[in-house]
Order: C-alpha cells, then structure tokens, then sequence
C-alpha cells in the first residue's frame, strides 16, 4: 500500500494542479458513506493520489490526461475483505495412503486472479489464506510493476488439521511450533494469522497469542470453538456467517446436535434452524463481539452455495466462464459436489428455508454494532463481488448500505481508512466508474467501465481482453 505523507498533501493543495496531473470529468459520484449523489463531478489526481474533488468546471491547468467520464457513476474502489488471490485450483492428491486437499499457488492463476478482480472495480483485497511464499510475490510484483492488480492484505498459509496441507496449509504441532509459524508470516510481510475449523479450544488460544506475540491479526473460521468464547481468548476477526459450535445453542438442542457432528454437513444449516437469534447464547455473543472489536466477515455466498443442487449453474454460469481461470473453475466445480455429499432433497429443501434465518442472522449482527465486513471468499472479486453483494440485499441491506459496506467500512475495519475507501483528497486514487446506476439494482455493479487503482486507469475490456498473456514474465 502506498502510505501518506500529511506534507506532501498539503503541498499538493496549496500548489494546484500542474503539468502531469490527470482529470476525471462529468461523472455523477455517488458517495456512500454520506448517501449523496453528485453530478457533473470532477476528480483531480497526482501521483497516485487525489488531489481534489468538486462539481462543474475542474480549475484551469495543463492536465497532462484529461479522462471524458459523462454519463458514468463513480464509487470509490471495491474493497473485497475475503478474496484468496493466490489460492489455487483445490485438488486431492494421496500421500503416504491418506488424501491430502491442497490449494497450492500458480502464478498464471494468480495473475488472472488479480486482473479479473481489478476488472470488476476491487482495488483492494484481504486475501485471508494461501501460501506465505506466493502472497510474498503478489506484493513484490505488484509493486514493480509485473503484475496488474488490487492492492492486498494477507494471511499466509492456513492453519487446519488435515487432510488440508501442501504450501496453502500449516498445521502447527507444538507451542514451539505454533511461534515459528507465525514468525515465518510475520517476517514475509503477512498481516493476518488465519485459524480454521477443527482447531480445539487449546489449539485456537495458543494461535492467537502467537499471532499477537509477531504483531499480527488472528482471523479465524470455527467450527469448535463458539464466537463467543473467541472472543475472550482476543480473536481479531471472524468469517462467514457460520457461528455453527453448539455453544451457541439453546441448552435443551445441544446435546443432539453435538451428536450428530462428523456425519455430514447438513449442521452447517441445522445450526440456523436450532438457533434461537434473540435468545441469551445469542445476545451475550454480539455483545462479546462488540466489547472486544471483533470483526465478521459474512460470505452469504458461502450458505448460499448450500442451497443449489447444482451450484455450478447459479455460481459459475456460462457468461461468467472468462472471468474465472478455467483451473480454478475445474476445481471448485469438482470441489463443490463434496460440500453437501449424502444430502436428500428434504436437505436442500431445508436448507433454502434456513436461508431466511442466515439473512436475519446478518441483520442482527449488524444492528448490534459488530464491526461488519463485505467478502467473497472468491477469487478477489470478479462476478463473486455482485453475487455477494445481491446476497446483502435480499438479507434487507439498503443499496446505500451495501456501497458503503464494500467501501468505506471495508476500509475503516480492515484499518485502510487514510489510505482509501472514500473519494476524498489525500488518499489513494481507487475508483470505479459504472455505466448503471448500482442505487436503482446493485447488481449494476457488474457494469464497469473503467477501475482507477493508485492513480493508474485501466478499462474493463483491456483488462479481460486474454489478461493471462499480457503479464510478463516473472
């Protein structure tokens, strides 16, 4: 990320464009976070920043690029907070006579990725999980220039028990262990500790502490291990709507529900339908969440995908095929089927009338405080980003509401907001200009016609125009 000099600003300010700034004009802005829609805009950027914002005429100067936005809505960048730009295609190898799950990194992917969720308006990304080796080279050729795509964040490889590993996964053995590991994702650049399910109570506290002990973030999925009681152990984060331990559960549905663990998946939507939201196990967690700042990631897409029984025609139709590298897509494809292995129609029935209960899950996390994030878990963006943000609003977020969440408060609850987020002198030139107005469908998010990323515009057609040959070599 690019960080801000307060000096160098304020010289920008006091001096005026000059000879090499660039002008974005006659746009309407649409701005999110104070729900105003301003149009015949003009955005003024140098170096990479903006320099000032108005309506009508831009002050007179020499612009060296002067960008014709008329009839197109601008939004900051999209922020994804759930996008694994350097997970590889999932496959199943046997070792030693046990199936391992490795989603091991390859850089033509990788480079797909990130031009695919630039094309779709996210210029920034927190890639919770991958390889520590690859999310080291996304940084490093982002920044000289190899590659094209969003800024990131990153955790480095993920902490699960097996059959996970391959260089997406560690699985610490000892305290020892678990320190080193962390100071390895610290000392290559990551910013997140990421913790998954089937890790024990013991197991999630020791990596906790040694996700703070290397000055890290400790994200996590559980499964085990309650909200709540994550919360009190200092977890930073939490992703997907998925708070499935059966602590969580009024007392009397406990002890059959914990029975049935390990059988299948069908508790990943039998939790919603035992739960009672505005009962006391509920009430006490989002007051936990909130007393300790922790940060929840949804992904309705995730529970979404639990509904379909071909989820390959809701969630990679067709028309979308090119924005998915055909690797990743052949993987999940062969993935997805496993998720919901064994189910019976009245499981899918089930499943989709649970939905109901995931949106109202959402809501309540939302109206208790918790600071709330917008993610895919897909690819850093792309189609994923419209579909997830589709998901928000049958959950009953406003239009406004969702722009914001995928801007400005993706950006103050990932800690970017002197950075980007807004539309706003000082901060990082990240914008996305639209030919659909997103306030009238959000799903005219998908309309992109130009992504500005620190100062740099790049149209959508240029970008899924075969992005894969037009990297160059690492």
């Amino acid at each position: 990320m690019r960080s801000l000099l307060g000096l160098g600003v304020a010289l920008c300010a006091l001096t005026g464009p000059v000879i090499g700034d660039d002008l974005y004009f006659g746009f309407t802005r649409l701005d999110p976070e104070a729900q105003s829609v301003v149009a015949d805009s003009y955005v003024v950027v140098r170096d990479g920043l903006i320099l000032s914002t108005g309506q009508g005429d831009a002050p007179e100067a020499s612009y060296e690029n002067r960008h014709d936005m008329s009839g197109l809505y601008a939004l900051p960048g999209f922020i994804d907070a759930h996008g694994h730009l350097v997970a590889g295609p999932h496959t199943v190898e046997v070792e030693d006579g046990a199936p391992v799950v490795k989603m091991d990194s390859i850089d033509e992917v990788t480079r797909y990725n990130a031009r695919m969720a630039l094309a779709f308006g996210v210029t920034t990304v927190r890639n919770p999980g991958g390889g520590t080796e690859a999310a080291a080279a996304y940084d490093r050729n982002i920044a000289e220039g190899r590659w094209t795509g969003p800024d990131a964040l990153h955790a480095g490889a993920v902490i699960q028990p097996p059959p996970f590993g391959g260089s997406a996964f560690a699985y610490p053995a000892s305290q020892a262990e678990w320190g080193a590991e962390a100071a390895r994702q610290a000392d290559a650049g990551m910013s997140y500790f990421k913790l998954y399910h089937g890790l024990s109570e013991e197991e999630l506290a020791l990596g906790i502490a040694a996700a703070h002990a290397h000055g890290l973030d400790a994200i996590a999925h559980l499964d085990q291990v309650s909200w709540t009681r994550a919360a009190e152990l200092g977890i930073d984060g939490l992703l997907h709507s998925l708070p499935t331990s059966a602590d969580l559960l009024p007392e009397a549905e406990r002890d059959a529900y914990t029975a049935s663990l390990g059988r299948d998946s069908t508790p990943l939507y039998r939790w919603f339908e035992l739960a009672d939201l505005d009962g006391p196990e509920i009430t006490h967690m989002l007051a936990t969440l909130v007393e300790h700042n922790v940060s929840v990631d949804l992904t309705l897409t995730v529970n979404a995908m639990m509904t379909e029984t071909d989820p390959a025609a809701v969630f990679f139709p067709p028309e979308e095929a090119a924005y998915l590298h055909p690797q990743s897509r052949d993987g999940m494809l062969a993935m997805l089927p496993l998720s919901t292995y064994g189910w019976t129609p009245e499981d899918f029935t089930r499943a989709r009338a649970a939905m109901e209960q995931v949106y109202a899950f959402a809501r309540r996390v939302d109206a208790a405080g918790v600071t709330l994030l917008l993610g895919t878990d897909g690819n850093g963006g792309g189609p994923a980003l419209a579909r997830e943000l589709e998901f928000h609003a049958r959950a009953g977020f406003t239009n406004w509401e969702i722009l914001e969440l995928a801007t400005s408060r993706n950006a103050d609850g990932l800690g970017l907001s002197e950075r980007t987020g807004r539309i706003a002198p000082g901060l990082e030139a990240d914008l996305v200009f639209l030919a659909r107005n997103p306030l009238n469908d959000i799903g005219h998010v998908r309309t992109v016609e130009w992504v500005v990323t620190n100062g740099q515009a790049h149209s959508f057609a240029d970008l899924t125009a075969n992005p894969a040959a037009q990297e160059g070599e690492d």
